[in-house]
């Protein structure tokens, strides 16, 4: 609103000078000037505003971090295919707009840059948003976006994980595409899928951080990562899982 009534000062003091060039050619030109002068510092602010407004913050690098590493894993599982990779995402009523916005735009840019062959699908479970926001969403959600992608390359899960995530795929599925998960509540219901191959690789926030308060931790990704997470492979998954368990945190996103 004070954009529009600045420009329209601006150009009413342009049109009284204007209307006074014959009168007084100084004082016609010089509001004419003023005029002007006020356009163009009305239009300069609304771009500025519009280009970098005074409420944007840089994205959470504790959760971009989380993306970055899901692409680069996914990226060696998919080489040399062509197709889609699902990003499973909790309901939209349990991770804000912009922690969601964070992990989509931080997995899509390192996996995409060169690969014009694959496509990122984001897919929001479906779930009460009691159980969402408890963090005990069903398997059958997880199963529910598993079946809408059956075609699908890879599929990148950060919505947690539940109890009997080792069947998420049909049993007789000949070719089980790689899952990648982070698991942001720090549980080990990963272990069994993770031994079994049925889960390449699990993320996991180390127990002893305060992931809220490392949103602008400074570093490389690497350096960022060790600081704050734990990888965990079918090798390592059993190593990781005593970890977790020696020092409970409480559950967080």
């Amino acid at each position: 609103m004070m954009y529009f009534l600045f420009l329209a000062l601006a150009l009413a003091v342009a049109g009284v000078g204007w209307s006074l060039r014959e009168r007084s050619a100084l004082w016609g030109q010089g509001l004419i000037i003023v005029g002007c002068v006020g356009c163009l510092a009305a239009i300069g602010w609304q771009v500025r505003q519009t280009l970098l407004p005074a409420d944007a913050k840089p994205p959470n690098r504790a959760h971009a971090v989380i993306g970055f590493f899901l692409a680069n894993q996914t990226q060696r599982e998919i080489a040399g295919q062509s197709g889609t990779v699902v990003l499973i995402l909790p309901p939209t009523s349990a991770l804000a707009a912009e922690t969601a916005e964070t992990y989509a735009n931080s997995f899509r840019a390192p996996l995409l840059r060169g690969h014009p062959e694959w496509e990122v699908q984001v897919a929001n479970l479906e779930a009460p948003a009691r159980e969402a926001k408890a963090g005990t969403i069903p398997l059958a959600a997880f199963k529910q976006v598993v079946a809408k992608y059956p075609k699908a390359l890879a599929f990148v899960c950060i919505a947690g994980v539940p109890v009997g995530i080792e069947t998420l795929f049909p049993p007789d599925l000949a070719t089980v595409p790689p899952l990648f998960v982070f698991d942001a509540r720090g549980t080990t219901n990963w272990v069994p899928a993770l031994v079994q191959h049925r889960i390449r690789s699990v993320i996991v926030p180390r127990p002893d951080v305060d992931l809220a308060a490392m949103g602008g931790i400074a570093g490389m990704p690497g350096e960022i990562f060790d600081q704050l997470y734990y990888l965990a492979t079918a090798e390592t998954a059993e190593q990781v899982a005593a970890k977790m368990a020696a020092s409970p945190a409480p559950a967080r996103r």
